[in-house]
């Protein structure tokens, strides 16, 4: 989401930032985008709550062969800086799909016993498995699960490149309030989509995304319109907090995540 849209767009999700962290929250991330020479802006990915205080996190969109990659920020509300998220190894990533739990909010915070240094270590040559190690897991977890755009917002030019569509103009009123209408911002995953981006020639916008009516359990998704019919509102029942806003008619939308990290797994049972 756009930071702009924080304080005009977020209403119907019942969240918000604080005066202090939006601001906060924009200046740290166009100094980022200047440190870096980003050619675009960084987004307002959510906030991820701890027990101690808050994480809130940020993501750049970074041209890439075939689909665009995310590189993901965070800083806590206690400190707004902006610092680029670990890449996780495979034990690591093991590491923190085991961790239960609500997250304390320091990213410093040991999950495990250090391990133990011999006199041969050089120095700096271990590292501990912390929160933030967790905390870039579970970002990437829930971008993975809840991270969609509208149809035809993004197309594949003829080198099988995702761009965005400059031409799209929104969703009409009635597509605005279909599930079929949102499509997963990520890789392919599904045959026919990994079909579609492969085959020769142009692929229509529909056919190179997962479709989120596919997702499991059925009832994952609830969609709805405002008050004034203006705009469509898409909540995650799996991942309690994702909030997606559409303007209806306009090509205008964005997504935000505020909650603990921990999904509803039991959503299949209470459908």
């Amino acid at each position: 989401m756009d930071i702009s849209h924080v304080s005009t767009k977020l209403g119907p999700s019942g969240f918000t930032l604080s005066p202090e962290e939006a601001s906060g929250l924009e200046v740290a991330m166009i100094q980022r985008q200047m440190e870096e020479k980003m050619s675009s802006p960084l987004s307002f990915w959510g906030k991820l709550m701890g027990d101690e205080q808050d994480y809130l996190v940020a993501f750049a969109l970074v041209p890439a062969f075939g689909f665009p990659t995310k590189k993901f920020y965070f800083c806590t509300t206690s400190n707004f800086t902006l610092k680029q998220m670990p890449e996780l190894s495979e034990e690591y990533v093991g590491k923190a799909a085991a961790v239960t739990g609500r997250f304390k909010g320091d990213p410093s915070f040991p999950l495990e016993e250090p391990p133990e240094e011999t006199p041969d270590d050089e120095e700096g040559a271990t590292e501990s498995f912390r929160e933030i190690h967790r905390l870039s897991y579970t970002v990437g977890l829930i971008d993975h699960d809840v991270s969609i755009v509208p149809v035809g917002s993004f197309i594949a030019d003829a080198a099988k490149q995702i761009i965005k569509n400059k031409s799209f103009e929104g969703l009409s009123y009635g597509a605005a309030g279909a599930l079929r209408s949102f499509v997963h911002f990520r890789k392919a995953e599904s045959p026919i989509a990994v079909a579609s981006v492969e085959k020769p020639g142009l692929s229509r916008p529909g056919d190179i995304f997962d479709s989120i009516t596919d997702d499991k359990p059925a009832g994952a998704w609830s969609v709805n319109y405002s008050s004034s019919n203006t705009s469509s509102y898409l909540r995650s029942m799996y991942w309690p907090g994702y909030f997606f806003f559409q303007t209806v008619g306009k090509p205008e939308y964005g997504g935000v995540y505020f909650g603990n990290g921990i999904p509803n797994k039991d959503l299949a049972f209470g459908l």
